[in-house]
């Protein structure tokens, strides 16, 4: 236990921290710039700072981190391009993440999407759309001291001070760095939450109290920057044993890290809204007075198709007004086509282990799909960031043809393609299907069931499997 005497002089210390720290750098805030620029996708991704970006695990090994955690859930959306962690370093200090920057240093890549094996910090920064930054903690929480014996904990109060506007000072520093390289990209900062829960609860008040004034310094050195503050104290506070199982280690689990992603993902959604699984930048629910065009179709053989698809909201573009009609499209994505085109819904849960971090928009998608049977899985998972073939969206296609109106479709004849290979009889009949309906066509004699499906061949596929369910009704 603290003794009262230990508590009453840090109690006074905090106080004297809070005018000398928190005066010099008032904000409230409306103060706060959180205004960026809207994506452009695709996305390059850079995750900058310590151990919670590089993935410390509660028993001290390298896993997933909330970076990691995002990544996944951009590349959910099919907004990925690539993604890179090597900046995160455990131990670092908003010093190092300064001075890394501006010596231009060459790291090891370890994330998706690229052919190089290294790469130098300031062409990543120029390389990236969004860049999320976690640093401050390593700067001030070694001044806080505690004896194993007594439980004794002490602070030098100078040094507190001296740190806690240094900390400031640093992230201001790092912003126009930032800046000065690529004005454009957005950036999300990670505030701090309490690492210590489990110390004596005589001593908590206190941790609280130093926790704000790190987290103030943080929110300040980016006030009149583009950089948005991501919050994490109250939600890992509330459930603490289960995102901090370990008492003897600051480090999150899965668990933590995955809530520390929700905040980070809220914050993103807010600054671009519209962006949500399938990539819809309208609301389906407004309509649209004047015709959706996209610059990137014009000369495109499916430009018609996607027209249509498009004015009715069953698929969207991008934020920067294009349409990208040959981008693959993953299995959720391809999913949240069909439940949006056929209004499926339901409130039963899909028995999927590898959903459960996504939105609950793509998670009710996933459980519609399901119920109608229009997915069934593998082994307990959906795979849902797996690019989505065109024998797989056929066979969606036909599942939600059967489900929706009673009856399975039968094809009359077996499609006149010659690379149906070793597909099983239901793909087969899928296929057969499209080509007798003529949703779906062909090449030169074959289907290339194997091959992904672009974002311009599913809105063709589901404006004309729209067009027979409508006839079917």
């Amino acid at each position: 236990m603290v003794k009262t005497k230990f508590k009453f002089r840090l109690l006074f210390v905090v106080a004297l921290m809070i005018q000398m720290i928190v005066v010099p750098y008032h904000f409230s805030a409306a103060e706060i710039d959180t205004s960026a620029p809207s994506w452009a996708l695709p996305i390059d991704y850079l995750a900058i700072g310590d151990s919670l970006a590089a993935g410390v695990t509660p028993n001290n090994e390298l896993g997933k981190g909330y970076a990691d955690f995002l990544a996944e859930s951009i590349r959910e959306i099919g907004a990925l391009k690539t993604y890179n962690k090597g900046f995160s370093y455990p131990g670092y200090k908003t010093t190092d993440v300064l001075n890394d920057i501006k010596l231009n240093v060459t790291k090891d890549i370890y994330g998706i999407g690229f052919e190089e094996k290294s790469a130098k910090l300031q062409q990543a920064i120029k390389d990236a759309e969004v860049i999320t930054i976690s640093a401050g903690a390593n700067d001030i929480l070694p001044l806080l001291k505690q004896d194993p014996v007594t439980g004794k904990a002490t602070i030098d109060q100078k040094v507190a001070l001296i740190t806690l506007q240094q900390v400031g000072t640093n992230y201001k520093s790092i912003m126009a760095q930032i800046n000065e390289i690529n004005p454009d990209a957005q950036v999300y900062v990670m505030g701090y939450y309490n690492p210590f829960p489990y110390m004596s609860e005589d001593i908590q008040p206190l941790l609280k109290q130093l926790l704000d004034m790190l987290n103030k310094a943080i929110a300040t050195g980016l006030v009149g920057t583009q950089a948005i503050f991501v919050p994490t104290g109250e939600v890992i506070a509330s459930d603490y044993k289960t995102y901090l199982p370990n008492p003897e280690n600051i480090h999150l689990s899965e668990a933590g890290y995955k809530k520390v992603t929700e905040q980070f993902w809220t914050n993103m959604r807010t600054a671009n809204p519209g962006i949500e699984a399938g990539n819809p930048v309208v609301d389906p629910t407004t309509p649209t007075p004047t015709p959706i065009v996209f610059s990137d179709i014009a000369n495109h053989g499916l430009k018609n198709y996607i027209e249509q698809a498009a004015a009715a909201r069953i698929i969207g573009g991008y934020a920067d007004g294009t349409f990208k009609p040959d981008q693959n499209l993953t299995r959720v994505q391809a999913v949240s086509l069909i439940v949006s085109a056929l209004g499926l819904k339901t409130e039963d849960v899909a028995p999927f282990g590898d959903i459960g971090n996504y939105a609950d928009k793509t998670k009710a998608d996933i459980n519609a799909a399901y119920k109608y049977g229009v997915i069934k899985g593998d082994k307990g998972n959906f795979n849902p960031t797996d690019l989505v073939t065109r024998a797989q969206l056929a066979l969606m296609i036909e599942r939600a043809y059967g489900s929706v109106t009673g009856k399975a479709y039968k094809a009359s004849t077996k499609a006149p393609y010659s690379d149906f290979g070793n597909y099983n009889a239901e793909v087969v009949n899928a296929i057969s299907m499209l080509h007798e309906l003529d949703v779906a066509t062909g090449f030169e004699g074959k289907f290339m069931p194997s091959s992904s499906t672009s974002r311009a061949q599913a809105a063709k596929m589901v404006v004309n499997f729209i067009s027979i369910f409508k006839q079917a009704e």
